[in-house]
């Protein structure tokens, strides 16, 4: 039987339709379906609102029986003090969850506000105080919640700048010269001073004691004296003394120019510096507490902020 030219083609061209199908069937059954398996299991289209009045509910009463007989005026706290800055949504242990940032206003004139950061599903039944990778041990959580403490820095910035060089990284420095850790991050600064393009200087006195360092500093910036060694003396060598005086006493030691300024008598001399320049570190430590920072030392290495002594993290962050 002799076959047509035209029949072989058909059967040529409808066996690779065949086998094309085929190959979409498989690119869709292997491919495609746990591709949009993996992305709905990963983001699901509608995540869980969360009901901000029920937590701010929650917190009010948290509150309230916290501070059961001790004062009458928390009786006056209402969810309206209580205000929701951040949400953070992600997944984690198949669920989603919220990391959320919550400001809590005084119920005292002479109180500040305070922040909340808590992990918590969507209906607000459970809250996580971390979760741990099993494999590795490292927490889960612990991105979110740097997630929820970056904190934007001002437009007009804050601190003074103490350094200028060739670097590339523009940092900012929350400090207090006598707490042992800000001498840490200091020394790891100064170290990598080449790979800084701008330092400013914010003062953070945590003790009474710092606050005569804090306003020599502030003097130092603004007299537009040598303030890098000043400053650098004031956080390797300047040792905490008994008296504002004794530690002025250090200063002049060490940079018997100050003496021009100071006098001889250094008790007042101590005193006009607390008068004159306190003020200022006092009002610049106001407004960063505004801004939910309460301890030290905070560092932002280009807007990111690290809290503490988190040297893997300058290194990842000032390569």
């Amino acid at each position: 039987m002799k076959i047509k030219s035209d029949e072989v083609v058909g059967y040529i061209i409808m066996k690779n339709r065949y086998k094309l199908k085929m190959f979409i069937v498989l690119i869709y059954v292997f491919i495609v379906v746990p591709l949009s398996w993996a992305q709905n299991e990963a983001l699901p289209v509608n995540p869980p609102e969360l009901d901000e009045m029920k937590l701010k509910e929650q917190i009010v009463s948290r509150i309230q029986k916290a501070n059961a007989g001790k004062s009458e005026a928390h009786k006056n706290f209402d969810s309206k003090m209580v205000i929701v800055e951040k949400k953070i949504v992600f997944q984690s242990l198949g669920q989603m969850l919220y990391g959320v940032k919550l400001k809590v206003l005084p119920v005292l004139p002479d109180q500040k506000h305070e922040f909340l950061y808590l992990i918590v599903d969507p209906s607000l039944t459970v809250q996580y105080s971390d979760i741990l990778d099993m494999e590795t041990g490292a927490s889960i959580l612990n991105p979110v919640m740097v997630g929820l403490k970056r904190i934007d820095l001002p437009a007009r910035g804050i601190g003074g700048e103490i350094y200028k060089g060739g670097g590339v990284h523009q940092i900012v420095l929350i400090s207090d010269p006598f707490c042992p850790y800000c001498r840490q991050v200091w020394g790891y600064l100064v170290q990598h001073k080449d790979k800084i393009k701008s330092l400013k200087l914010s003062h953070y006195p945590i003790h009474t004691v710092s606050e005569i360092a804090c306003a020599v500093l502030e003097f130092a910036q603004q007299r537009r004296l040598n303030v890098f060694d000043i400053v650098n003396f004031s956080y390797t060598k300047l040792n905490s003394g008994e008296s504002p005086a004794e530690i002025l006493r250090q200063y002049a030691a060490e940079f018997p120019l100050l003496k021009k300024y100071w006098g001889n008598d250094l008790e007042a001399a101590a005193k006009k510096l607390l008068a004159e320049y306190l003020p200022a570190v006092q009002k610049e430590q106001s407004e960063i507490k505004d801004m939910g920072i309460a301890g030290t030392p905070i560092t932002f290495v280009d807007g990111y902020m690290i809290e503490g002594g988190n040297f893997p993290k300058f290194d990842e962050l000032m390569p």
